[in-house]
């Protein structure tokens, strides 16, 4: 493993003796909620999945920090359905208490303004509503209720030099952006635009770009007017925190290897902990044995799958381009590094015999009926990716059906099964990798995780976009 760069090494340092005492709960009634909790605990904290029925039952009065990640195939809607209106309104009155709430990509959506047809359509957003703050790209239609940006690293600069979330993070970086919102803070409100979108990187597709046309493209349009990827302000009491983009996401085909992005979601923890005001928890000491040979073999048999699908691709000439790669190159570094993940990940595993038992959910907790992906234990997600690849396999015996949109025939487009997001087969392994180096860091193995821990020269030798 790479050694550490030096903003890392600082930022844990910092952190490292103050998680302990921070509760940190990562919703975990939909959306990708291990790339945050994995950040959590290499820095020295604990992160723990909260469901929607436990938030509606009144348990965020036992915690500081909620994380809110993106969403999944549902985007903002998944979210919101297993919460409810009674769901949203103990996540408002927790806030208002004091809370920090946490957004990321369709997680930071939700608490802003909002077009009317998406709170008519889902009206258990109404008590999320805790910044006044627009929407750059909302819409009636899009995404749900958004226009896409695009997919990829996007360049952005730092807004407001002295906001406690720009602290230590230089006045230009890069950060992954994932269909996300974008905001246009009113002059004189108390929400701060705290970075901006500045530019699109190589590794970015823009939505018009992801399949043949020559439209405007969006992207284009946020740079010229600013726009605000990151916001924060407060909300009685509390904290809201809304990354537009993912600063928890890395910058690999899969989303690993995390950059000085991920700065600004420490610092948003550093901020709360100077809050804390909930008592400390108490950790169980006990602790159970494992064996996770199930486990490791179905991740070794996604491995052989996925190396062998490598060299397997369909006619992807109608298949979307993201991350600024053509789909024919994604589909071989994703699948190439999902084969590796999955390998290394059920080495990883075997090694874990002994675990406290209040990390026994990290190891097999089923998905709630219509839960739209969000936090399941290791036996899931290993049933989950063989699933996927069951799937891709089974459509790989026809031609792909014809795309019109970028996430058209999802369930059916083996590249969209397998390789074009996090959501995928391979983006799943990315999900497996972080949950089992999450609890090897929890249980205090000593091992390095079996993902890629900083950034990769990952670049796509092929051209980025359609004509």
């Amino acid at each position: 493993m790479s050694a550490a760069p030096a903003w890392w090494t600082a930022l844990r340092a910092e952190l490292a003796p103050l998680l302990p005492g921070l509760r940190v709960a990562v919703y975990a009634s939909g959306g990708a909620p291990y790339h945050h909790a994995a950040l959590v605990a290499q820095w020295g904290g604990v992160p723990e999945p909260l469901s929607a029925e436990r938030i509606q039952a009144g348990a965020l009065a036992g915690y500081d920090v909620l994380v809110m990640p993106g969403g999944g195939l549902l985007g903002m809607g998944g979210l919101l359905a297993a919460l409810g209106v009674e769901g949203s309104t103990q996540i408002r009155e927790w806030v208002a208490g004091g809370g920090m709430y946490v957004g990321s990509c369709a997680g930071a959506y939700l608490p802003a303004r909002v077009p009317t047809s998406f709170a008519e359509q889902h009206p258990a957003i109404l008590p999320l509503h805790l910044l006044d703050v627009p929407l750059a790209n909302g819409a009636d239609g899009g995404l749900g209720g958004l226009d896409s940006p695009g997919v990829g690293v996007l360049h952005a600069a730092v807004s407001a030099p002295t906001h406690w979330l720009t602290r230590g993070l230089p006045p230009h970086f890069e950060v992954v952006h994932y269909n996300g919102p974008c905001f246009t803070p009113t002059v004189g409100s108390d929400v701060a635009a705290v970075t901006r979108v500045e530019a699109a990187g190589e590794a970015f597709t823009p939505w018009e770009r992801s399949l043949p046309g020559d439209a405007p493209a969006l992207v284009d349009t946020l740079i010229e007017s600013r726009a605000a990827n990151v916001v924060a302000g407060p909300f009685g009491d509390g904290t809201v925190v809304l990354f537009g983009s993912h600063p928890e996401f890395g910058f690999d085909a899969l989303q690993l290897g995390w950059g000085e992005a991920a700065r600004l979601f420490g610092n948003a923890l550093l901020y709360q902990s100077g809050r804390r005001r909930r008592a400390e928890p108490s950790v169980s000491v006990s602790a159970m044995t494992t064996d996770l040979t199930d486990v490791a073999d179905a991740l070794s048999t996604a491995s052989q799958r996925f190396q062998r699908l490598t060299t397997l691709a369909p006619d992807l000439s109608g298949a979307p381009a993201f991350l600024g790669s053509t789909p024919t190159a994604l589909w071989t570094a994703a699948l190439s590094e999902a084969a590796t993940l999955s390998a290394d990940t059920a080495e990883y595993v075997m090694a874990l015999t002994t675990v406290p038992t209040a990390y026994g959910p990290w190891l097999d907790s089923p998905a709630a009926p219509g839960q739209d992906y969000g936090f399941v234990g290791l036996r899931q997600l290993a049933a989950q990716i063989l699933s996927l690849l069951d799937q891709a396999e089974e459509h790989l015996r026809s031609p792909p059906p014809p795309v019109t949109s970028p996430y058209g025939e999802w369930d059916r487009h083996p590249y969209h099964l397998l390789a074009s997001s996090y959501l995928s087969a391979a983006g799943l392994s990315a999900s497996a990798s972080l949950a089992a180096g999450t609890l090897g860091t929890l249980s205090g193995t000593d091992r390095p995780p079996p993902h890629p821990m900083f950034r990769p020269l990952w670049t796509s030798p092929e051209r980025k976009d359609h004509d």
